[in-house]
């Protein structure tokens, strides 16, 4: 069976193809191939999964009838830059065949042997049992050695028989309520020997007192017996192996088994090839085998409707199974090949969880569903691994701490921010995950097909979030129907809500650029529904588009003077609707002159705001201007991306505090770079500036690498060309009360003096009116002061603090 391989360079646009890759694709025998041909062939262009990351990407891919298995992996010019991919696929059709042919071959042969074994071990009984005559020791110790040989090889036979069956999905069960902490126990008890013998430590525990599941208890005996034999067997002398039964609160219904022993590491990119019929592990290992256990008990799992697998570690090596609690007879095997490489469609999940067993159980469960899943146990872990294997889905515990960082990150760091987010969570724990950026949430505990549910949606969902979000308000389902309809198919993202109270707590969630609002709605009207969204910070510049009914010149007065940016009258065209929606967004970014980065009012309405607040006399007002400080020397040893991240994430960290801190008709914007303006009033003021402080330095650390943040700085060159140290990223303050003060440029000057106080302080530092409230010990405010300046390297000469910025 040959391989198709697919090169393809994307300086030119250039595609090579042998010729098993054409049979497979389906291409013309001759003729030349261009990369988006072959993007349109696959649906989907191999040079993008693999242009941001260096590791090969595996996965099936279908093309038309064909299901393919691929791999794609990066070509690298002379300097490391990526400049191509190389595809090589393989027909699962002709592997499968392969598979059944392997099998059937199997199942002769053993009972070909098994019927001259039968006569072997026969004749070796007769004579031990002294039918045939006596026998010296000596003769009896050779003929019990050809005895045991032959047990032994009848045993193989088994095996094989079963190897058979399980690569041609005939796993048979007979099934009972039976507990799994039990069954672990008394397996453990039958190894107890062999163990003292190797001599290895045998531990076994368990965190729940009874897991009781509809299954096979013999067959299930005969996995466990196989993970402890195998993990006493390459355990080193004096070694431990650590069985664990679990069953935790968070994950509903299913019940988890480990079992770890601290000998050698089973390589990554063997921890898959280990189940597969007559492989073992590579050949450092000390001790070989016949490489069916692990294949017939991973089909013996899998009929139960569970999993097993190899969980990574540094050291030593742990087996994690997980097995349903609820009846599992209608799961049937999923196929060999679909375990090996998850669909494109299905995507890869990155499970965060610092319960271990919590991890585990919700990896099992989601393998089940076909994903291909890693696991991470902290931020810093979860932000290494999904920067290296570019998951599709991050599943996030809500208990983890700092979760609402970790999920905040993933939105905007320029590495991850394709990742759709699942918070798993308590309804305490919801709000706040869910404006930290969380894409949906289930509830704990997790019930197996919700989670599944969930994650297929947010996964369906995560590829239209660079489309512009409407949010449709009517209690009507049949014009919220029609309206999302038209919208998704002019390429909008859409959600829609029945009333009032879901629309205020869906627009935190879905942050709409727009809002279609019904006027006649029971319980709170449109009306005032777009009063209430025009008070929260995190919807008073969204624009409203008014749906009615009515058509009175009096309701449409009403509506603009309530802050619509149009007026619809029921029944309308869907033609003109869309068109509406597009002049209503353009004029909204237009009149904004909204940041690109931050989508937050640009300089011009900043200004604008605080000249209408000082024309009407706002004394309650007060103007805090926010700079961050050594984004220059993170931009330049990060990449100008991370820091496009970095800006992002600030302006909506700023959104989610005044969201929680602040009060209505609060502004935000964003001047330019890293300079962000807020007004907010005197009551709330510096509740909020505290918050984005404290907020500020959870969160912007995580950005950095572990050592990096460890340090407490980086090394780069400043604008002279001296190597510095700069200290980790810190946001700084100033605001100014606008009680007096005549002019918009009165509030500039103020606030300038300010920030420059509040740089000069060490860390994140809020300054009001020239008065400390957070952060270090007042310091003059000059150009020498030590604050966020950064030091020079060891050997370097001392340069302007002012460089730092």
């Amino acid at each position: 069976m040959d391989d198709g391989v697919v090169i393809a360079d994307t300086r030119h646009g250039e595609v090579i193809v042998n010729d098993a890759a054409r049979r497979i694709l389906g291409l013309p025998d001759d003729g030349p191939v261009t990369t988006s041909f072959l993007k349109d062939r696959l649906g989907f262009y191999p040079f993008d999964l693999v242009a941001a990351g260096g590791a090969p990407v595996r996965e099936e891919v279908r093309i038309g009838e064909a299901l393919l298995h691929s791999v794609v992996s990066p070509i690298h010019d002379d300097g490391g830059a990526p400049v191509g991919a190389i595809v090589v696929l393989r027909d699962l059709a002709e592997t499968r065949g392969m598979i059944r042919q392997r099998a059937e071959f199997a199942s002769r042969v053993s009972h070909e042997l098994r019927t001259p074994l039968t006569s072997v071990a026969g004749a070796l009984d007769i004579v031990l049992s002294g039918y045939a005559g006596d026998m010296s020791d000596k003769q009896r110790r050779y003929v019990e050695m050809a005895r045991q040989a032959a047990t032994r090889m009848n045993s193989l036979i088994d095996q094989l028989l079963e190897a058979a069956r399980a690569g041609g999905g005939r796993i048979s069960l007979t099934r009972g309520r039976m507990d799994v902490t039990a069954l672990v126990r008394d397996v453990v008890e039958r190894y107890r020997d062999v163990a003292r013998a190797r001599p290895v430590e045998l531990v076994a525990r368990s965190t729940t007192e009874a897991a009781t599941i509809e299954g096979d208890g013999e067959r299930l005996a005969q996995v466990l017996g196989n993970l402890l034999s195998n993990s006493i067997k390459f355990a080193p002398a004096g070694g431990v192996v650590d069985v664990e039964v679990f069953a935790p609160a968070g994950v509903a219904s299913v019940v988890g088994v480990s079992v770890y022993n601290d000998g050698e590491p089973i390589p990554d990119d063997e921890r898959e090839r280990i189940f597969d019929p007559f492989e073992t592990a590579h050949a450092g290992r000390r001790i070989g085998g016949t490489g069916m256990g692990l294949g017939i008990s991973r089909a013996i799992v899998e009929a139960h409707g569970g999993r097993i697998w190899v969980e990574s570690a540094a050291s030593g090596t742990r087996f994690v199974l997980t097995l349903p609690t609820a009846p599992a007879a209608a799961v049937a095997p999923t196929p060999e090949v679909s375990r090996r490489a998850p669909t494109v469609e299905l995507g890869r999940v990155l499970v965060v969880d610092d319960d271990r067993h919590g991890a585990y159980l919700l990896k099992g469960l989601l393998m089940a569903a076909g994903h291909q899943v890693d696991v991470a146990h902290d931020p810093d872990q979860a932000l290494a691994t999904a920067r290296e294997v570019r998951p599709a889905l991050v599943v996030v515990s809500g208990a983890l701490p700092d979760a609402t960082a970790l999920i905040a990150i993933v939105d905007h760091d320029p590495d991850l921010r394709g990742a759709a987010v699942l918070a798993v969570c308590t309804d305490d724990e919801q709000p706040e995950l869910m404006a930290a950026g969380a894409d949906d949430v289930v509830a704990r505990p997790v019930q197996p097909g919700e989670l599944v549910a969930t994650a297929s949606r947010v996964l369906a969902d995560s590829g239209r979030r660079t489309r512009q979000r409407v949010m449709v308000v009517d209690d009507d389902p049949s014009i919220r129907a029609i309206c999302r309809e038209v919208l998704e198919q002019a390429g909008y993202q859409v959600r829609d809500a029945g009333s009032a109270e879901a629309a205020l707590a869906e627009a935190r969630r879905f942050r709409p650029d727009l809002i279609l609002l019904d006027v006649m709605m029971p319980v709170v009207d449109g009306f005032r529904t777009a009063e209430i969204l025009r008070a929260d910070p995190a919807t008073g510049m969204t624009p409203l588009i008014f749906l009615s009914a009515k058509g009175e010149t009096a309701d449409k007065v009403r509506a603009f003077r309530s802050g619509a940016e149009d007026y619809v009258v029921k029944p309308f065209d869907t033609a003109e609707l869309v068109a509406r929606v597009a002049k209503a967004l353009d004029r909204q970014a237009r009149e904004l002159g909204a940041s690109p980065t931050t989508q937050l009012p640009g300089a011009d309405a900043i200004e604008a705001e605080l000249n209408r607040r000082l024309r009407e006399g706002d004394d309650d007002a007060v103007c805090c201007y926010l700079d961050l400080d050594n984004l220059k020397a993170f931009n330049d040893y990060y990449g100008y991306a991370k820091a496009d991240g970095i800006i992002r994430q600030t302006g909506d960290l700023i959104r989610e505090v005044v969201a929680r801190c602040g009060s209505p008709g609060d502004f935000i914007g964003h001047i330019a770079g890293d300079d962000f303006v807020l007004v907010a009033s005197n009551r709330a003021a510096d509740a909020v500036c505290v918050a984005i402080c404290d907020r500020f330095d959870r969160l912007i650390p995580l950005y950095y690498n572990r050592d990096d943040r460890a340090r407490g700085f980086i090394e780069a060159k400043d604008r002279w060309g001296v190597l510095r140290r700069f200290p980790i990223m810190s946001v700084s303050i100033a605001a100014v009360g606008l009680v007096g003060l005549p002019s918009y440029t009165e509030i500039a000057t103020r606030a300038a003096h300010g920030k420059k106080l509040a740089k000069s302080l060490p860390g994140s530092t809020y300054v009001r009116d020239n008065v400390v409230v957070q952060g270090g010990t007042a310091a003059p405010a000059n150009d020498d002061a030590p604050g966020h300046a950064a030091s020079p390297a060891p050997g370097e000469k001392s340069r302007p603090a002012s460089d730092a910025g």
